[in-house]
């Protein structure tokens, strides 16, 4: 009876609206990621001794699962990531997640200054971090004072 409602000349709402009702609730279920309950919405920053990291560092979550498929991101020149399971998906997975920072030569921006010390927050590193359900903000800190100088620099010790 209620869907007749909607239909006729008597209908409590006018269609337009209920049109923008509509489309509003999809929306939000589609930017928050609630469409797959394995995903949740993570962004944050990236600093490196408390300063947002440079532009275009790419940072990556990969579930410890075997199972598990990688989420990444671009930092912004404020440091900022946010999180993309796909090129229409925003998010991660949930669980336990390893995170990587990486730093790729580009020759569109030879002014970037190389950060040797990345290396270490490649395939061994060190930083994890648990996806839980719901939009979250983590933030990546990276302390280059615990960092050995070989690894800091490139350069190795004689």
């Amino acid at each position: 009876m209620f869907i007749n409602t909607i239909y006729t000349k008597q209908s409590p709402f006018p269609s337009s609206i209920l049109v923008f009702i509509l489309i509003a609730l999809f929306s939000m279920l589609m930017f928050t990621g609630c469409g797959d309950p394995n995903m949740a919405y993570v962004s944050g920053k990236v600093l490196i001794d408390g300063q947002p990291a440079p532009e275009s560092l790419i940072v990556q979550f990969q579930p410890l699962d075997k199972n598990g498929s990688p989420s990444s991101s671009f930092t912004d020149k404020n440091g900022n990531y946010e999180l993309w399971f796909s090129k229409t998906v925003k998010g991660a997975q949930i669980g336990n997640n390893k995170i990587t920072v990486i730093q790729q030569q580009n020759e569109n921006m030879p002014q970037q200054k190389m950060l040797p010390f990345l290396a270490s927050f490649n395939k061994n590193t060190p930083l994890t971090y648990e996806v839980k359900g719901g939009r979250q903000t983590y933030d990546i800190v990276i302390d280059t004072s615990k960092i050995p100088v070989e690894k800091k620099t490139g350069i190795r010790k004689r």
